[in-house]
């Protein structure tokens, strides 16, 4: 029985740490978008639920639907400011992507 209750216990810490380590804590430590003046519907979504990296994922799977072989097409340089081509927002719209309504 003794054998029983330790396994019990190490269980029970197990899914603890399991769920402290899943919790949504660590969302909320992903690094901020880098632009404050978000102008495109995916980007401003994306950003207000997961940070730099929901954005980075965002705007990846729009390029695979989009057809859009390269960053750079709309971006002159990327980490760490993501600067924009003067063009980015026409290419966006173009292809299909939202402009937030102002």
């Amino acid at each position: 029985m003794a054998k029983f209750g330790i396994f019990a216990s190490l269980t029970a810490i197990i899914a603890a740490l399991t769920v402290a380590t899943l919790s949504p804590a660590s969302a909320e430590s992903a690094p901020p978008c880098v632009h404050k003046e978000l102008k495109t519907v995916i980007a401003k979504e994306a950003c207000a639920k997961g940070g730099q990296k929901a954005a980075k994922d965002a705007m990846k799977q729009f390029m695979k639907d989009a057809k859009i072989k390269s960053c750079n097409q709309c971006h002159t340089k990327l980490a760490p400011n993501y600067d924009l081509k003067k063009d980015a927002f026409d290419q966006f719209t173009k292809a299909g992507g939202k402009l937030v309504a102002k």
